[in-house]
């Protein structure tokens, strides 16, 4: 008989209660929270959002402002050789009789085949514009004048409808900009009026709204404190660094066709400020501002059955133009629809194909002390159903950043 007290008493023994409480994995990780986050931060979009339900630290880290704007700029440098489009393409339905056109939008991730997606914008209205992409972030509006505007995240799947502007003028017409204020972390949405400079008029300071997505206020109606410009088209012709430029007329000096100088929205003094282009003589020429191998890039030509481009480059601490090379020749083209940020130069021929010149770097050849590099189609696309002269081509990286209200598309 075993001792008295000796015995195996309950809740006692030599086997150890254990916690069968989950535990987050991270909770004993060897690598400090920055070094998960910076690992993180270089993840594709996809993949990233994947890793949402690992934890709720990564699902919190995943969508602070801080890492959204590090992963945005991890993410664009990633995504420079392998571009994600997005193409608007007016598509014709000549059935019953009838004719009715109808803007699409495509995504076009080479070397996967273009993909029609759901357009987040309302079907009733005629037309269509974009403005961006800022940190990811896409504005369609209703040109001429700006309204019913619409954020459209295309990576994330989300789009949001923003509050309509009271100022209205159906005779005056209006220019849309996107901005993003890193200070605040927030979007900033521009509505520029636009008044033609008609004989005998006085100029005067040029009136914009501005919507700041955290300010729940609505719009706010500014004045530019000293800048006298006009703009013709309905949305801005470039975005760099997160601030949009606009090529812009001298109310004193316009011609149409003929831009004198460039408009930049400088967000840290919520004003424009008017800037030069560069000096490229007299004559007819096309010209057209671009995102250009992560530079401010204004790109220059001539319509000849084998055309060059001019590209020129800006400093922009300094705000200096400099010559930085020659492309082509280029041939085939109807016209130039802009270019990529891996400097990939896109084209429409005269049968709406599209045309995707790559510019040979490793074949230099050195002309009148200038770098001229060769150019050839590497690849065509041809969108179905697609109206002639129609294209619009933006190249989107991808990004997390989301608005309030955003809704699943």
């Amino acid at each position: 008989m075993a001792p008295k007290g000796k015995g195996k008493q309950k809740g006692k023994g030599n086997s150890k209660k254990t916690d069968n409480r989950a535990q987050e994995p991270t909770s004993n990780c060897i690598f400090k929270p920055e070094i998960i986050s910076n690992i993180l931060s270089w993840l594709p979009l996809k993949t990233l959002l994947q890793y949402r339900s690992v934890c709720k630290q990564w699902q919190k880290l995943i969508y602070k402002s801080d890492f959204v704007a590090t992963h945005y700029l991890h993410s664009s440098s990633l995504q420079r050789t392998d571009s994600s489009m997005i193409i608007i393409q007016s598509r014709v339905d000549k059935s019953n009789d009838g004719r009715f056109d109808h803007n699409v939008l495509v995504q076009y991730k080479p070397p996967l085949p273009p993909i029609e997606v759901k357009n987040p914008y309302p079907n009733s209205l005629p037309k269509m514009s974009i403005a961006g992409p800022v940190n990811g972030i896409l504005c369609i509006f209703q040109p001429p004048l700006g309204d019913a505007l619409t954020l459209w995240n295309p990576a994330m799947n989300k789009s949001k409808m923003v509050m309509r502007s009271k100022t209205i003028n159906p005779s005056q017409k209006v220019s849309v900009g996107l901005a993003f204020d890193s200070q605040k972390k927030d979007l900033l949405i521009l509505r520029i009026f636009c008044v033609p400079p008609f004989p005998g008029y006085t100029k005067t300071n040029v009136e914009f709204e501005i919507r700041e997505m955290k300010y729940l206020l609505g719009w706010k109606k500014l004045k530019s404190k000293r800048n006298y410009f006009y703009i013709d088209k309905p949305s801005c012709d470039a975005i760099f660094k997160a601030e949009p430029y606009w090529m812009a007329y001298d109310y004193e000096k316009y011609i149409p066709g003929k831009y004198e100088r460039l408009v930049r929205f400088k967000v840290s003094k919520m004003d424009f400020e008017w800037l030069l282009l560069p000096f490229v003589g007299v004559g007819d020429y096309y010209a057209t501002l671009e995102n250009f191998e992560d530079s401010l890039g204004f790109l220059i030509w001539w319509k000849r059955d084998n055309s060059y481009i001019d590209v020129w480059e800006v400093d922009d601490k300094k705000f200096q133009w400099r010559k930085k090379c020659k492309l082509g020749p280029l041939s085939g083209f109807g016209r130039i629809l802009g270019c990529l940020r891996n400097g990939d130069i896109v084209a429409e021929n005269e049968d709406g194909v599209l045309l995707f010149y790559a510019v040979n770097k490793s074949e230099l050849v050195v002309q009148n002390d200038e770098n001229l590099y060769p150019c050839s189609v590497k690849k065509t696309l041809t969108l179905e159903n697609s109206e002639k002269g129609s294209h619009v081509i933006f190249d989107c990286p991808e990004g997390l950043l989301l608005i309030e209200g955003m809704l699943t598309v």
